[in-house]
């Protein structure tokens, strides 16, 4: 991540706005109150998307148990989208 003040920020805000978009790259920019960070519309949306799942007990539950049968070296072979998605179905 990289930091810059406020006027760093808005003095070069094209390159750094290219950076974050380009380079997957956050920037900090920091000011007497308070800081903000900048990243990407597609690393924000990833974001988002991190946090409803988490937040999806179902989903949540799924993920873990996924990990749990990966980390037992269970895993299993050809399966449909239907079927590796089937939680996230309503």
């Amino acid at each position: 991540m990289q930091f810059y003040t406020l006027q760093q920020a808005s003095a070069d805000l094209g390159a750094v706005v290219s950076r974050a978009v380009r380079n997957h790259e956050e920037a900090a920019i920091v000011s007497d109150e308070g800081s903000v960070i900048l990243v990407s519309q597609q690393e924000y949306e990833m974001m988002q998307e991190t946090l409803r799942l988490l937040t999806d007990n179902r989903s949540l539950a799924a993920l873990l148990a996924g990990h749990a049968l990966r980390d037992a070296s269970h895993v299993e072979a050809f399966l449909s989208v239907e079927q590796v998605f089937y939680d996230l179905q309503d």
